[in-house]
């Protein structure tokens, strides 16, 4: 049941009273929390009442008490921002700034927070956060070169505790340099007169600084800040340069040079997508000093401290809790004898046919109706109706991401099915609200996944359907490591994280030139018709296939669709009601696109051989009508019988006489 808080405060902006109800995705949890935290502060709510109900909400979202209550402690420390006034946006985002894009978005998808107000006595908050009494800080003002460059001088060296007396003394750091064209610190410890990596003392931070992303444009703070805290790492400054960008101080506390630049990797790794600068790389790295001054475009600017110790309390938690969250719980085996196998709580369709974070491949020939048919489940399963005996547990909602059809595509399609179903008004409104349809004709790969993760988070739905997985793959899906990256590496993460189904459409391979190729082929056969490699098959739950029959001259063109791995679990009935793997579907005679079931059709010959042929799985063996099929061949089989006591079985010749051999001496 979704968290509901009991008692709803005015002061609270909508935004964050949405949060409390609602909660936040995976990914998003410590950023929603943190800004949350920050209205309450605002809202002038004691820190004690703010804690009891946000951990609350915290709790419900899955993160840990610990991580929870230095989130909250981080934004509650700071001061209150200033209330807002009409027509006055705090915290606006910078002019002429784009959003990142999303094949730039980072692997945890961060959203925008709200820039915290500055804390008061900065450059005090920073020596006293990041450096011992006895460690020498260097801090370096910049000056204008021959070219008019501005670059830092090398700088001065003094312990914190000196550097203390000696702003305390000049009444700020500001004041300890004439200096107009910005002020520097180093990062790290240094030596005595230090100013080389060599010459650094202790390896505890690394500078993380973006401000534009690989195209060139322009990130707004609140993006870089939100990407910050999002990130979880253990961050013992943010400090705003006065310009365009925002320097975050991650605290790692390496050993020695080369574990600082594994855990450099690391970070890089991580924010992968956001254009960081490769020249902060270096242990003894200038970053701007809180308090200093710089001057940009004629206009004096303060460079000022915005928060002290956000995310986790060490490098190693953080890095402890993401080696966690890749290995996931694990599973006793007394939790598996007790588990409640008939009412699983990740049931979503069928009995147990597809799960919570499962995946779902359905192929098909081109133009046999898999967008149609696509769009028939995903309008039954909205409305919490049954498809061809397949059940929701509940009205489900889908997100649509597609290639092959135009608006004007969908709309037939969309029509079809709801003229042939007779769709309310009611129910019109349910699938308004149940139904997001996205085209993409652009994003591939990564960058698909990547935009999907966005839209799964946003939209937050049961089952994403991608039509058709070779406009998205981005690679040569022939290859069992292309389907290992995009399947099993990238959709099943988002899958894992959010517990959505995922459901592809993809074609068939060539038809094989061998007419009798596939006539003996059995439903669990059919799974591997799908163009590419077979690891596609092993990665999904369920592969269904559409695939169209031979039929006789002058019947209705007809369609078989089979369960191919789980089969009877989906609920697949025959128009009789009984269990079944494979079913036949019929557009409707008015010609609207709209499927409905119909009997197995007559068998045919087809027209190389004129052999009978069945798709699908063979009939089970029948003595009676076996034995009827023979008397009115003649009493046995023989060459001259075979193939028509094939085609009244609906069985490959084969299997006449394998059956011949097994029973004819009871049948006789």
């Amino acid at each position: 049941m979704k968290y509901r808080s009991a008692v709803p405060t005015p002061q609270l902006p909508r935004r964050t009273l949405d949060y409390l109800e609602r909660g936040a995705a995976e990914g998003r949890r410590n950023a929603e929390l943190f800004d949350a935290a920050c209205q309450f502060r605002d809202a002038g709510i004691a820190p004690g009442e703010a804690e009891e109900r946000l951990m609350a909400r915290a709790l419900a979202d899955g993160l840990t008490e610990n991580e929870a209550r230095t989130t909250m402690r981080s934004a509650l420390a700071q001061g209150a921002r200033a209330a807002i006034h009409h027509g006055v946006v705090p915290n606006p985002p910078q002019q002429h700034a784009p959003k990142i894009p999303p094949e730039l978005r980072p692997k945890f998808v961060p959203e925008p927070m709200g820039l915290p107000p500055p804390v008061e006595g900065g450059f005090m908050r920073l020596l006293e956060t990041c450096f011992r009494a006895d460690e020498f800080v260097a801090i370096a003002p910049a000056s204008e070169d021959d070219d008019g460059n501005i670059v830092p001088k090398r700088g001065v060296t003094l312990t914190a505790a000196d550097w203390r007396k000696r702003v305390e003394s000049k009444g700020g750091i500001e004041r300890c340099f004439s200096t107009k064209l910005g002020l520097f610190v180093r990062l790290n410890p240094m030596i005595k007169d230090g100013a080389k990596n060599d010459e650094v003392t202790a390896f505890r931070h690394v500078l993380v600084e973006f401000d534009r992303d690989v195209k060139g444009e322009l990130i707004p703070k609140e993006v870089q800040f939100g990407a910050i805290v999002s990130s979880g790492f253990p961050v013992s400054v943010v400090i705003d340069s006065g310009n365009k960008s925002l320097h975050a101080w991650v605290r790692v506390d390496a050993p020695d040079a080369n574990e600082y630049s594994r855990r450099v990797g690391v970070i890089w790794d991580w924010l992968e997508g956001l254009s960081l600068d490769k020249q902060n790389k270096n242990p003894s790295r200038l970053s701007r000093c809180p308090d200093g001054w710089r001057t940009v475009d004629g206009e004096p600017r303060q460079q000022r401290l915005l928060a002290v110790n956000i995310g986790a309390k060490s490098w190693e938690e953080w890095e402890s809790d993401r080696e966690h969250e890749d290995l996931g719980e694990p599973i006793r085996l007394s939790d598996l004898a007790t588990y409640d196998v008939a009412n699983d709580p990740n049931n979503v369709l069928g009995q147990r046919w597809l799960c919570r974070s499962s995946s779902l491949v359905i192929v098909g020939q081109s133009g046999v109706g898999k967008s149609s048919i696509c769009m028939q489940l995903m309008i039954l399963w909205a409305l919490g109706l049954p498809a061809f005996g397949i059940a929701p547990i509940r009205p489900l909602s889908s997100l649509l991401i597609q290639a092959e059809n135009d608006k004007g595509d969908l709309a037939e399609m969309y029509q079809g099915v709801r003229s042939g179903m007779n769709l309310t008004k009611d129910q019109d409104a349910l699938l308004d609200e149940n139904i997001t349809i996205f085209r993409n004709t652009t994003h591939t790969g990564d960058e698909f996944t990547s935009l999907a993760e966005r839209l799964v988070t946003r939209y937050k739905p049961d089952l994403v359907w991608t039509d058709p997985l070779l406009n998205y793959i981005g690679d040569d899906i022939s290859e069992q490591k292309v389907i290992a990256n995009f399947c099993c590496k990238k959709l099943n993460s988002i899958a894992l994280k959010t517990g959505v189904i995922w459901c592809l459409l993809h074609h068939t391979g060539k038809p094989s030139k061998d007419p009798k190729a596939s006539s003996h082929w059995t439903a669990s056969d059919l799974a591997y018709s799908g163009l590419g490699s077979s690891a596609l098959v092993n990665w999904s739950r369920e592969t269904a296939v559409l695939v169209r029959t031979k039929v006789p001259d002058g019947y209705p063109p007809t369609f078989q669709l089979s369960m191919t791995k789980r089969r009877k679990r989906a609920g697949l009935k025959t128009p009789a009601g009984e269990a079944a793997d494979t079913i036949f579907l019929q557009h409707r005679m008015d010609g609207s696109i709209c499927w409905e079931q119909c009997e197995a059709p007559p068998q045919t010959r087809e027209s190389s051989g004129g052999k009978y042929r069945t798709a699908g799985r063979p009939s089970a063996y029948d003595m009676d009508a076996f034995r009827t099929a023979i008397i009115a061949a003649g009493g046995k089989v023989t060459t001259e019988n075979v193939e028509e006591i094939a085609g009244k079985m609906c069985v490959v010749e084969r299997t006449i006489w394998n059956w011949w051999k097994k029973h004819k001496d009871n049948l006789l």
